[in-house]
């Protein structure tokens, strides 16, 4: 005799903001994270201490709390995205411009979501550990590269690409150099006019091979390039900033020039 027990009757979520949501949904993460129990994998998460914080349920209260939970959600996502791009490139399972490509997307996608965050995590200096230490993150990578700002083939050179002619390169680098001048001069100093503009010059710069390793106008846009990237988007450089910047870049752009024709 074949006793068939019956199936129970499916029971949809609650929806989307109604009462009992949020228990449903730490369930799941409960599922997920196979807690309480012992993970192997992150011997931090056996740490009654950090169960407890993470099975706290969340009570939303209005839709700025659940947006502030989507934004937490999705800086998350981001930070583990830029850590599994960092570990590709290192084992060279990705190709550089592939890399370059991704990671170009991911680094303004932090930066505008970092202006959305508590006033704590605001600071570029600390905003990366203060996160990984309140959410158990293990990410290094990922914030060596958010506080540089710029993928690793653009910081340290990723070399030309033999089916383009140097000269090409070169006036890549002369056009971008003029840009950034000429924003500065049109008085466009905040950060956010200012950082993909000194962006391309590095880059142009490090598109060139024969460049020497320890060249120094590449050295000062590249100091320029780190200063703006531990600044907030929306800072403006004041006018001692703004002239020794163009300074610098000026300087590095004559002593280009010179190396160009000593060649």
């Amino acid at each position: 005799v074949c006793v068939m027990s019956a199936q129970p009757p499916y029971r949809a979520p609650p929806p989307y903001g109604a009462p009992g949501a949020e228990t449903l949904m730490r369930g799941r993460v409960q599922d997920q994270l196979g807690m309480p129990g012992h993970n192997a994998a992150n011997p931090r998460m056996n740490d009654p201490a950090v169960q407890r914080e993470l099975l706290k349920e969340i009570t939303v209260v209005d839709d700025s709390n659940r947006q502030e939970m989507e934004l937490l959600a999705d800086f998350y996502a981001i930070i583990r995205t830029m850590e599994k791009l960092e570990v590709q490139y290192v084992r060279g399972t990705i190709r550089s411009s592939d890399y370059e490509k991704e990671c170009q997307k991911l680094l303004p996608r932090f930066t505008t979501l970092k202006e959305c965050l508590p006033r704590e995590m605001q600071d570029p200096a600390t905003s990366i550990p203060t996160f990984m230490s309140r959410y158990q993150l293990k990410c290094n990578a990922a914030a060596n590269r958010f506080s540089i700002g710029v993928p690793a083939t653009m910081a340290a050179g990723g070399g030309d690409d033999a089916s383009k002619p140097k000269a090409l390169f070169v006036a890549e680098a002369v056009q971008a150099y003029i840009t950034v001048m000429d924003s500065l001069r049109l008085d466009m100093t905040s950060v956010d006019q200012l950082h993909p503009l000194t962006a391309d010059v590095v880059n142009a710069l490090n598109k060139i091979s024969v460049l020497p390793a320890d060249f120094e106008p590449k050295a000062k846009v590249k100091n320029w390039l780190q200063t703006l990237n531990g600044m907030r988007a929306t800072e403006v450089l004041d006018k001692d900033q703004t002239r020794q910047f163009l300074f610098d870049l000026d300087s590095s752009h004559q002593d280009f020039l010179q190396w160009l024709h000593s060649i």
